[in-house]
C-alpha cells in the first residue's frame, strides 16, 4: 500500500506550548484516515500541519518532517499557496462564501487563471456531481449558497475543494453541525471521493471513525498512541488506553 504522505518524529509549538510530540504515522494513497481522541488531544493541531494553516499565526514552529512525493512539506523552500491547493480542507461548520452556488465552486479556478466561461460551466458541473449536489443546486447556480440547507452547503464547499483537484481533504469535523441524514449523505461521500482523492478526517464520532476509515490513528495529550488498520484498531487494539478509549471507559 502506497505512502502518499509519511510523518517523522513531528513536534508542533504554539509558542512555548508543545501541542504535538514525536508523531510518527503514514498516511495511505487513496484511503480514509481518521483521527481520534478526546478533546484537546492534538487531532486538529496535526491536521492543520498537513496543510501549513498553522503559518497563519506568528510564534508557531515545526520540527520534524511530512514527506510528500520526496519532498519535506514543511521545509522553507516550500510554496505554501501551491501546497494548500493540493490539500483541500472542509470545517465542521458549512462556509459558503456570500456569492452564487456557481461563483463559489468556480472561485478557485478564477485564483488559477481559468477565465473561459465554457471551461468553468465544465468544471464546475464536475464539482458539483462529484460532491453529489449537482441534482439539488443544478437550477439554483446563480442563487446566493448561503440560502442552501446546512448539508448542502457542506456539499458545496466539497465541491469548491474537489475544483481545483486537490491530492488530499482534511475533513475537521466536518459532519459534527449537520443532522444525521445529512452527515450519512458526507460520509457517503468521503467513502466515494477516496477513488480520487486520499482523506485524513479528524472525529469525535466513533462509529463514524469505524464506518468511514480505512486507517485510524489514536491521539493523547499531544502524542499518537496507536495506529493501525481501523478493523485492528476498533477489535483488536494493542494499547490498553486505545481499548478504553474506542469502547467508551474513557475520553
Amino acid at each position: 500500500m502506497e505512502d502518499l504522505l509519511s510523518v517523522n518524529k513531528l513536534d508542533f509549538f504554539y509558542g512555548q506550548n508543545h501541542a504535538l510530540k514525536d508523531v510518527t504515522l503514514p498516511i495511505k494513497k487513496n484511503k480514509i484516515t481518521s483521527l481520534i481522541g478526546p478533546s484537546g488531544c492534538g487531532k486538529t493541531t496535526l491536521l492543520r500541519c498537513f496543510n501549513r494553516m498553522h503559518d497563519l499565526y506568528p510564534n508557531n514552529r515545526y520540527q520534524g518532517e511530512i514527506m510528500m512525493e520526496g519532498e519535506n512539506i514543511l521545509g522553507d523552500r516550500v510554496d505554501v499557496i501551491k501546497l494548500r491547493n493540493s490539500m483541500g480542507m472542509v470545517f465542521q461548520k458549512p462556509t459558503p462564501f456570500p456569492m452564487s452556488v456557481f461563483d463559489n465552486v468556480a472561485y478557485g479556478l478564477r485564483l488559477k487563471s481559468i477565465r473561459n466561461m465554457s471551461v468553468l460551466k465544465e468544471k464546475v458541473e464536475k464539482a458539483l456531481r462529484q460532491a453529489a449536489v449537482w441534482e439539488e443546486v443544478k437550477d439554483r447556480l446563480n442563487q446566493n449558497a448561503q440560502g442552501l440547507s446546512g448539508g448542502q452547503q457542506q456539499r458545496l464547499v466539497i465541491a469548491r475543494t474537489l475544483a481545483v483537484e486537490p491530492q488530499v481533504i482534511l475533513f475537521d469535523e466536518s459532519t459534527s453541525a449537520l443532522d444525521p441524514i445529512s452527515s450519512k449523505k458526507i460520509e457517503e461521500l468521503m467513502v466515494e471521493l477516496k477513488e480520487d482523492v486520499t482523506i485524513i478526517a479528524v472525529t469525535h464520532n466513533m462509529q463514524q471513525a469505524a464506518r468511514i476509515s480505512d486507517y485510524t490513528a489514536l491521539m493523547y495529550i499531544g502524542s499518537l498512541v496507536e495506529y493501525d488498520d481501523t478493523a485492528t484498531i476498533f477489535t483488536n487494539p494493542k494499547h490498553k488506553m486505545t481499548e478504553e478509549y474506542v469502547t467508551g471507559r474513557f475520553g
